[in-house]
């Protein structure tokens, strides 16, 4: 009764902390609660209640309303006498699990999440009901995939899904079929990600639910931004977008927001990205919603890297690593782990209770047929008494050096196992550091690509072409750049390698890319020889606002053809220019100094060219001619590349890339590639 009282006088604070919110449907359950007996329905009420302050985005009145529902489910367990009520209780109790996880999963308190869930899960498996023992599993996985966890997530999707396949639920089937495509689309398996979202789309569309509707619309777009079919994806996009704001579901708003407004700074289209990210970015803060913070200011860090603004840049990256930390940081992931082991535990736990009660029914019925053999046990057992206390001490002895032996084996066994769960534990840590970095990277890949001119641009002005491209890691420094000058009628290219390599050399190389826009764009320049002058001016004013002296810049190769007047002009700073005619190479040699800061810096000289047709002309990096290998592990150097292009001159330029690429594998051979790798071949 004590415990009544003290739920009666929470109740009764509670209700005027939460009354003054502005939905009817919270005015209507809150009045409901005030009339209502201690019952299980009492506890669905608060439930409902629960789920409608997290709809508001009320998440502490939430988290309050649904610890309550599970504190008057304990009450009602410990004084209800009535055994067939007890099932009806138990459900209400596992569903306040399942919301309060809900609710704590919007949150991004993961772990927290993941305990509720687990609980509830308990609860569903001891009543043996499958619907909630598959929304369970669901749930649990929706953590792990958050935490990128997606052999856990996965496993439990199946799960989920096995079970609702065979209890007929089409809402739970449809549901788990979305959330295994997110996993393969995470891995990388975009065809079986598509064939589950499909799956899925159609089931959600027999059961008319708009919300599942709008997330399988939501995620076929992003297998499509994947495949590059970015017609398709923002199809997918506006239809998802469309249903979520009918919906007024403010955290998918904010999550379409931001997916479109990546496609558009995948397609260069700056203005049109930055509307939609400041609205994802609006949204996001209004609801307090972390993942979705994260998630706009790393785009917006790329958006303000690719219009020149790098104090923007900057202070995005700074928000995106502090929003990144707070959601994954390692206290998360630890509490996460023991949570799963300690569910792990418990359910072996109560299979082993359960064979215990069984073996000791067992002794007992042994124990009665015993009883009756025990006068006949007692005879046999003081003949044989006077035999055992012979041999007591040799036993005794023989005992005592055994358990010596065995506890000093104990001991030892015990330290090898410490040792082991600690190695162990600091693999896994290291693991997911590693795989942390190399995701982190391999998105930063897809955005530097966004810089890269595409195919069927270099396609549409140089026919014959192509473009040999090997980054030494994930990224590059090396970069090629195009620009068309519609007033001129003159095509810019260029092949450059910016300082280093990987992450910093991209870095750079950013920056370096969008000097030459701004040359160009900006300053209007047409002469090669001025646009790296004026690229070399943009690039020391960028890197002296940090106020540290920075000697990064790039080599490069600029040449510009002009088909109104069918001229060639060029410019290199340390890469060279070769032209291939009838099989005689002739080089071009560059300016002897780099984009970038340089003692006594001279103008740069800009070439004039003229050219026959049938000519090959060849820009490229130092990357492929400085490549370590062949028989003696040597520099392939420029003059076998220059005998390599002569060979290979009468030959298709797509044969020539083809022809180029074998030759470094082999040169290559089972060594580290030592640099990133440009060659462009033009055929006039």
């Amino acid at each position: 009764m004590k415990n009544k009282r003290l739920l009666y006088i929470h109740l009764f604070l509670f209700i005027p902390f939460i009354a003054g919110a502005q939905s009817k449907l919270i005015d209507s359950l809150l009045n409901v609660l005030k009339n209502e007996k201690v019952n299980s329905q009492k506890v669905k009420c608060l439930n409902e209640l629960a789920l409608e302050y997290e709809n508001n985005f009320s998440f502490y009145k939430a988290i309050a309303v649904a610890d309550s529902a599970i504190r008057i489910s304990d009450i009602m367990l410990n004084e209800n006498k009535d055994e067939n009520a007890k099932p009806m209780i138990l459900k209400a109790k596992a569903k306040s699990y399942q919301t309060l996880g809900g609710i704590y999963y919007d949150k991004g308190a993961f772990p927290e999440a993941l305990n509720n869930y687990f609980s509830g899960l308990k609860i569903y498996e001891t009543l043996k009901n499958k619907t909630g023992v598959a929304l369970s599993y669901n749930s649990i996985g929706n953590v792990y995939d958050a935490q990128t966890n997606f052999d856990e997530a996965l496993k439990n999707y199946q799960l989920s899904l096995a079970i609702s396949d065979s209890a007929g639920d089409k809402l739970s089937v449809a549901r788990c079929n979305n959330n295994i495509g997110n996993i393969y689309a995470e891995q990388g398996k975009l065809d079986d990600a598509l064939k589950h979202y499909s799956i899925s789309l159609k089931m959600k569309q027999e059961l008319n639910d708009k919300s599942g509707i709008a997330f399988c619309y939501n995620n076929i777009g992003n297998i499509y931004v994947l495949k590059q079919n970015y017609d398709e994806a923002i199809q997918n996009y506006t239809a998802c977008l469309k249903l979520r704001e009918e919906l007024n579901h403010k955290p998918g708003i904010a999550a379409t927001y931001g997916n479109i407004g990546e496609l558009y700074l995948r397609q260069k289209k700056y203005k049109e990205a930055e509307q939609y990210l400041q609205k994802e970015k609006l949204i996001a803060k209004e609801i307090g919603y972390k993942e979705e913070l994260q998630a706009v200011y790393y785009r917006l860090t790329f958006l303000d890297s690719a219009k020149g603004d790098f104090k923007g840049a900057l202070e995005n990256q700074k928000l995106y690593t502090l929003y990144r930390d707070s959601l994954n940081n390692e206290e998360s992931r630890k509490k996460t782990i023991q949570t799963q082991m300690t569910h792990d535990f418990e359910k072996k736990e109560a299979v082993a209770n359960a064979e215990h009660k069984k073996e000791l029914e067992n002794q007992e019925k042994l124990s009665e047929e015993k009883s009756r053999k025990q006068k006949l046990i007692i005879a046999f057992v003081v003949l044989g008494l006077i035999l055992v206390i012979v041999f007591a001490g040799f036993v005794l002895r023989s005992l005592r050096l055994t358990r010596k032996q065995k506890n000093i084996i104990e001991e030892q066994k015990n330290t090898v196992e410490q040792k082991k769960k600690v190695v162990e534990s600091q693999k896994l840590l290291i693991e997911e550091k590693q795989k942390e970095i190399i995701d982190s990277i391999t998105y930063a890949k897809r955005l530097q690509q966004a810089i890269l001119p595409s195919d069927e641009e270099i396609k549409k002005h140089f026919p014959e072409s192509f473009i040999l491209y090997k980054p030494k890691d994930i990224v590059a420094g090396d970069f090629y750049w195009l620009y068309y000058s519609s007033a001129e009628d003159t095509v810019f290219l260029a092949a450059a390698d910016s300082t280093g390599h990987g992450v910093p050399g991209a870095m750079v190389s950013v920056v370096c890319s969008n000097a030459l826009n701004r040359a160009t764009n900006e300053f209007h320049l047409t002469t090669t020889g001025l646009i790296l002058d004026k690229t070399r001016e943009l690039v020391l004013e960028t890197f002296e606002k940090s106020g540290e002296e920075i000697k990064d810049g790039m080599d490069i190769s600029l040449i510009a053809f002009n088909k109104k007047s069918k001229t060639i002009t060029w410019s290199g700073a340390n890469n060279p220019l070769w032209m291939l005619n009838d099989n005689t190479l002739t080089e071009i040699k560059p300016n002897k100094q780099s984009i970038g800061k340089t003692e006594h810096p001279q103008p740069f000289t800009t070439h004039q060219i003229t050219y026959t047709d049938n000519i090959c002309i060849y820009l490229f990096t130092d990357g492929y001619a400085d490549q370590f290998g062949g028989p003696n592990g040597k520099k392939y150097k420029h003059k076998l590349l220059q005998e390599k292009l002569i060979a290979s001159g009468n030959l298709s330029t797509f044969k020539q890339k083809e022809t180029l690429s074998l030759e470094f594998d082999k040169w290559k051979g089972n060594l580290e590639q030592v640099d990133d790798v440009t060659i462009i071949g033009i055929r006039l």
